[in-house]
């Protein structure tokens, strides 16, 4: 059962231990390396998926209908956030090996970027930790001073815009290097309207 370790009023974060269960985990991983990529970005200038060299792992987006447990997921994330399931992205499944990173960056969007085109803004994040990290790998948010050790089946879950509907300025991050063994995470982002996904409107 999920428990809450801890809260940050100040972008509403909050850190579950628990939200997936060791099998989950493993079946995650599984799905995962079975459509491994480089992974992208989101180009705030043309919306497009970019490679970026603040972003080194790799990453999968499996598809939903194709796994149940992906849709079990999905329905549990609107449960949680208490946002409708047809605002969530696809599932993001990443891996970082030994030097992997995502330097500090925010995952809302500029207000003039063609990505609000999908769904409008990412509203929330949220990351799930699925596998035992041997050194480094913590999620950090330097304008908060918090750090958040990956911890199999824990998870975390923050906002990504202030009140206006704008980027929150707090809500910078970073996935820190990987120093030891690899790191497999779950990603979830939910947009304030239903998303289109563009690979599929293409």
């Amino acid at each position: 059962m999920a428990q809450k370790l801890f809260h940050c009023d100040r972008i509403d974060l909050t850190c579950w231990a628990g939200l997936l269960s060791p099998p989950d985990c493993a079946a995650l991983i599984q799905i995962g390396r079975a459509h491994l990529q480089d992974a992208t970005v989101t180009d705030e200038d043309s919306g497009e998926a970019v490679s970026h060299p603040q972003r080194v792992s790799q990453m999968a987006w499996p598809k939903r209908e194709q796994y149940p447990l992906l849709q079990r997921m999905a329905a549990g994330i609107a449960q949680l956030t208490g946002v409708s399931l047809d605002c969530q992205e696809p599932l993001q499944i990443l891996r970082y090996l030994p030097g992997g990173e995502y330097r500090p960056h925010f995952d809302a969007f500029a207000t003039d970027s063609p990505a609000l085109r999908c769904g409008g803004n990412r509203q929330w994040t949220l990351i799930f930790y699925l596998n035992p990290v041997e050194g480094g790998g913590e999620t950090c948010f330097p304008e908060l001073g918090l750090t958040v050790v990956p911890l199999p089946g824990s998870g975390i879950v923050f906002r990504n815009l202030n009140a206006a509907g704008v980027r929150e300025p707090l809500a910078l991050h970073a996935g820190n290097p990987v120093t030891q063994g690899e790191k497999w995470i779950a990603t979830q982002w939910i947009r304030e309207r239903a998303y289109v996904d563009p690979r599929a409107a293409g």
